[in-house]
């Protein structure tokens, strides 16, 4: 073993000190007064050996004099031991290769890195420990190939303000050993270099596909409360004489060195059906669910309570579908919700249902109080599929968004614009609503507080050539918005149509992100994406005429399609090139990131004062702008090494903390990973601790025994680690145990709301965890009978379905309230199709004219919620679900 103690550059080999600042995560250089770094360099090989592993150590042993790096040298692995890695900061893997631990070892370096430590991988890093998958997710991709020779190669930089390629141009030439990896790390990793693959020398050793045109070679990501550091260079011995690269490995053991930056907690997993987010100046995260209930989470408690609830009509894509706070609201407390009214007995004429926006106030008790409801606007809906939208947002001259959806059934259009005009198809065309200026659906609204018309919209305010609320028209789906705090300008997600490619008719489908500083009309349903023109179509004769004319309408920001990757960090729609992974495609603008910079929890510049958006299926958050000359600069992904679930709203807490509402990953709603998460991020490591309690049993009868687990519980951040539980049981606030894994036995019935508060040796507090006990009632028992299994079903058939369920406390079981959810699933997203009742009963396996390009199939779920306990114990619901498959 050689140690050698080397003096390095805080910053730079190749600039002056000066140049350095905050990296992409927003963290700052060390300061000298942290000491040395202590990094294990590690060289073994158990395969081929490279000759530039003599260089890699002379590189180290031969360091300059600026700040103190003290490296030890081994090729010995059983230094992978606690006792000895406990004197590191980092290892790095240079030019390894084989399977070079045993397990013990290995289990010693997953200890290392979860304890807050570094890892540094350079080059044949990733030809190592193949049949180690925990490995492989460590280093970020394994090397399967490479071309016949080392070649020079375009090299394009995507993270300039990170600090290992901050000295880097926007593109440079470099001449090394470029791998093709087992799989593309951008999906999970934050991606600093990209080549260009044209100049390889073929064919690969051995003989594989290249990556392509998306081909990065460094890589970085938060780990498992570790950082891990990638750069597939390092193969020649001229490469660790380069000042370039050297620069670059240093600056990237520096990074992995510090304590992680970001924490994702889970505030709750109540949410069922959530639809749209807010976060009060207090800390309270207020919630809807679409089923009509508006909830409230309390971080003084962690508990989830129910402010109140709306009658809605839950048809199709309607419910409770928006909320915002007003900008007075810690003043005022009133707060604002788009809902849809149930259908008035008798209906009125025209589209039968109206989406009603209305004000209320919230009383202290976090109760929603119902009498002060105003009724500000009324919108009319059809009451059938599809494109509601709902969501509401406040301007900084105090006005109010909301989008409307075009309430148009698109399925008989095949992927292309809904525009028959047959008698009787009125709801499948779209020209009736989104370029109709005396109707306010395919809209974006713009009014005042009280209901009243601002200035500045599209149509006069006496409504004589269109309704005055309007400020865009042409919209499709503007699912979600968010509004510059400072400029007022207007962001939307756009959902576009299904189409997968271009055609007669028209082009294939985009979503899209769209801005907008004045009113406009975005071109639903005559054209799309950057103005391509739809086709006029005669749905009767199925002739195609001629296309529509895109002058007067305003583009998109950006659009993409499933197959196209148009923006790296949104990729395609399908994931590891497979069609049996295939995603889908949902554009989703969830707020304006306008957090102070010295907010504690504040994301670092690179997200602030930017527009983030989510792709709901690709489980994507990223920040994007536009420049000056009216384009979109490339988005960029937060946190991408983590994984979220469908995420469908976002908001900015006072603390700079970013909340996503979470949907969860199945197509029925009443997801059990639905959940809101909060993001924190420091760049000193200053997280807060972590509380994750967990229930042996939620429900059952008294006496009920629960084991309780803080299992998970943590205290992200190098050097702080949980000290202190308190277990607060009952709710009364007091503690009752202190012990990591306690028990309790509730003698009482009723609901009993545990927490769980850990306390960090920092003295950092974590919100509260809370589980929901009922004592008194058991959760019935659901079983889809019939279909079950791998069922495929013709179409145009009818479905045949049986059901059952059974109660402990429910002596008799009505099979009228056995709910059925039947859905029609395409891709990665699904539409509501039947809400039916009964133990046996059966639906028609039909398209309802949806075009069947990817994969369309019928999510099926059956519940029953009982009727509670013997003693008013809260009800509790079953449910079981399958997919049926079509043919």
């Amino acid at each position: 073993m050689i140690r050698i103690r080397t003096l390095i550059f805080a910053c730079s080999i190749v600039v002056a000190l000066a140049a350095c600042g905050d990296d992409d995560d927003g963290s700052t250089l060390p300061p000298v007064d942290q000491g040395p770094i202590e990094a294990l360099l590690f060289t073994r090989t158990l395969g081929f050996r490279h000759a530039s592993i003599d260089d890699a150590v002379a590189f180290f042993a031969g360091l300059g004099p600026e700040e103190e790096i003290n490296v030890t040298h081994t090729e010995d692995p059983t230094i992978f031991e606690d006792a000895a890695l406990e004197a590191f900061d980092v290892v790095v893997f240079a030019n390894t290769t084989g399977d070079v631990l045993d397990d013990d070892q290995q289990a010693a370096l997953q200890r290392f890195i979860r304890s807050g430590k570094g890892y540094i991988g350079a080059h044949s890093a990733a030809d190592t420990e193949h049949n180690w998958p925990w490995y492989g997710e460590l280093v970020g991709a394994y090397f399967i190939s490479h071309p016949l020779l080392p070649v020079e190669v375009e090299v394009t930089n995507e993270a300039p303000e990170h600090r290992s390629t901050q000295h880097l141009p926007e593109t440079f030439l470099f001449t090394d050993e470029i791998y093709n990896f087992d799989r593309n790390p951008r999906r999970d990793h934050a991606i600093l270099l990209t080549v260009d693959e044209e100049g390889f020398i073929f064919p690969n050793i051995p003989d594989t596909p290249s990556m392509g045109d998306d081909h990065p070679i460094a890589w970085y990501k938060e780990f498992e409360g570790g950082r891990s550091f990638y750069t597939n260079l390092g193969h020649r011995p001229e490469t660790w004489a380069d000042p370039v690269f050297q620069q670059h490995l240093l600056e990237g053991i520096r990074w992995a060195a510090q304590p992680i930056a970001y924490s994702r907690v889970v505030l709750t997993t109540l949410p069922e059906n959530p639809m749209e987010i807010a976060v009060a100046g207090d800390g309270r995260v207020l919630y809807i669910e679409r089923t009509g209930e508006l909830r409230i989470w309390l971080p003084e408690t962690g508990l989830v309570v129910e402010a109140g609830a709306l009658p809605v009509d839950t048809t199709s894509e309607n419910g409770l579908l928006g909320l915002t706070l007003d900008p007075n609201f810690d003043r005022n407390s009133r707060l604002y919700l788009y809902h849809s009214s149930p259908i008035a007995d008798p209906a009125p004429e025209g589209p039968a249902g109206r989406n009603i926006l209305s004000r209320f106030e919230l009383n202290r008790d976090n109760t929603l109080d119902l009498d002060s409801r105003s009724d500000l606007l009324e919108v009319p809906s059809e009451r059938e599929c599809c494109h509601e939208g709902g969501s509401l947002a406040f301007a900084p001259d105090g006005t109010l968004f909301i989008s409307v959806g075009d309430n148009t059934t698109p399925f008989p259009a095949a992927g292309y614009a809904p525009l028959d005009e047959r008698p009787g198809k009125e709801n499948e065309n779209s020209q009736r609503t989104a370029q109709n200026p005396f109707d306010l659906r395919g809209s974006i609204l713009r009014i005042n507080p009280d209901g009243s018309i601002p200035s500045g919209n599209m149509f006069p305010r006496d409504g004589s050539q269109g309704r005055p609320e309007i400020y865009t028209m042409g919209n499709r789906n503007p699912f979600r918005i968010a509004v510059d705090s400072r400029s007022g300008r207007l962001f939307w997600g756009e959902v576009g149509p299904d189409a997968f490619a271009d055609g007669p008719r028209g082009p294939r489908g985009y979503d899209e992100l769209n801005f907008a500083d004045q009113p406009g009309n975005y071109g639903w349903p005559y054209c799309i994406g950057p103005n391509l023109a739809y086709s006029e179509y005669d749905f009767e004769t199925m002739e195609v005429g001629d296309p529509f004319s895109c002058d007067g309408f305003e583009p998109s920001l950006l659009a993409y399609d499933y197959l196209t990757v148009t923006d790296l960090a949104l990729g395609d729609a399908f994931d590891d090139e497979s069609v049996a992974a295939f995603t889908g495609r949902t554009a989703i603008v969830g707020t304006f990131y306008d957090a102070p910079a010295d907010a504690p929890f504040a994301l670092p510049d690179s997200f602030r004062n930017k527009p983030l958006m989510t792709e709901w299926t690709r489980d994507i958050v990223a920040a994007f702008d536009v420049l000056d000359d009216g384009s979109v600069e490339p988005l960029r992904r937060l946190v991408p090494w983590e994984t979220f679930r469908r995420p469908m709203d976002l908001a900015v807490g006072p603390d700079g903390a970013l909340y996503v509402l979470e949907f969860g990953t199945a197509f029925f709603g009443n997801n059990p990973d639905a959940q809101i998460t909060r993001i924190e991020h420091s760049a000193t490591g200053r997280l807060s601790p972590v509380a994750q309690a967990s229930p042996s049993a939620s429900a059952g009868t008294a006496p009920l025994t629960v084991s309780f687990s803080s299992d998970g519980s943590r205290a992200p951040g190098r050097g702080d680690a949980v000290a202190e539980y308190e277990w607060d049981f009952d709710g009364d606030g007091a503690i009752d145990s202190r012990e990591a894994n306690p028990s309790y036995t509730y003698e009482e019935t009723g609901l009993f709301r545990a927490s769980l508060t850990v306390i960090g040796t920092s003295g950092r507090r974590s919100f509260p965890s809370a589980v929901d006990i009922v004592v008194g009632n058991t959760a019935p028992q659901v079983e889809i009978v019939s279909p079950r299994g791998d069922v495929t079903v013709e179409l145009n058939t009818m479905v045949d379905l049986r059901g059952q369920a059974s109660d402990l406390q429910d002596s008799e079981i009505d099979c009228d309230d056995l709910l059925w959810d039947v859905r029609l699933g395409h891709n990665a997203h699904s539409h509501p199709l039947f809400a039916l009742s009964g133990c046996e009963t059966r639906f028609r396996a039909f398209l309802g004219g949806h075009d069947d390009q990817g994969t369309i199939f019928f999510a099926v779920e059956l519940s029953y919620t009982d009727k509670g306990g013997p003693n008013g114990e809260p009800e509790l619901t079953g449910r079981d679900s399958i997919r049926i498959n079509v043919r």
